[in-house]
């Protein structure tokens, strides 16, 4: 796992307007919860933009070096708060994290290549499990969880258990529950010979309408003709 530096400031606690000129500035308001302490902090919004597009995004390892604060400290995001209608982020809150002692947290699934029942038969993929809750040192989180599906046939399923992760991580998922399965491709049901029949007969019988219309049309033609 990569790590990141992070700079920003000390910022002193108040109320909501502080806050919202922090954004108006360009700068996100936050807190780093501790060990003993819960530091209230200011970052630039585009500092937590740059670290969420890195690969492995919110698990990346980030050190601190923040004005104010004479301890440069190895945090990791905790939460983000989005405004819900125009995406932009509103806070932050930062964990301290010790890196030799092992944390649980959630990793991404990245499945590499396409299943031979999806490219030879036509099968389906269906995804159930797209992350993993693992427990590992910091320093030992992966981006992600690799697993190439290549070999996965029509009918063949992935289980936790069949998954190989690196050393020191420990993944806490039940080892029996599947991550991903290939299905049947989906066939459209052929008619009964019943149900064939009478599609046949409407055809027919709305051809003779067809017909009759026709016919009345061309003789009441010819009878003002007559007339």
């Amino acid at each position: 796992m990569s790590e990141t530096v992070l700079e920003g400031k000390i910022r002193q606690t108040g109320k909501k307007g502080p806050s919202r000129r922090i954004r108006a500035e360009g700068f996100l308001p936050g807190i780093i919860y501790g060990q003993g302490e819960n530091l209230p902090v200011t970052v630039e919004s585009m500092a937590i933009k740059k670290i969420l597009e890195v690969k492995g995004g919110v698990n990346n390892i980030i050190k601190t070096r923040f004005e104010g604060d004479n301890k440069e400290r190895t945090v990791m995001i905790k939460s983000l708060d989005i405004h819900p209608i125009y995406d932009t982020l509103l806070h932050i809150d930062l964990i301290e994290v010790d890196i030799k002692k092992s944390i649980k947290i959630s990793v991404a699934m990245e499945f590499i290549g396409v299943s031979k029942g999806v490219k030879l038969s036509g099968g389906r993929m269906n995804v159930a499990l797209r992350s993993l809750n693992i427990e590992c040192l910091p320093t030992d989180i992966p981006t992600a969880i690799k697993t190439p599906v290549d070999n996965l046939d029509v009918g063949d399923s992935l289980r936790v258990k069949d998954l190989q992760v690196g050393p020191g991580v420990t993944i806490l998922n039940n080892p029996e529950t599947v991550i991903i399965n290939v299905i049947e491709p989906k066939v459209e049901a052929e008619p009964s010979a019943g149900e064939a029949g009478a599609a046949e007969g409407e055809e027919a019988a709305t051809e003779e309408e067809a017909k009759g219309a026709t016919e009345a049309k061309g003789k009441k033609s010819t009878e003002q003709e007559n007339k």
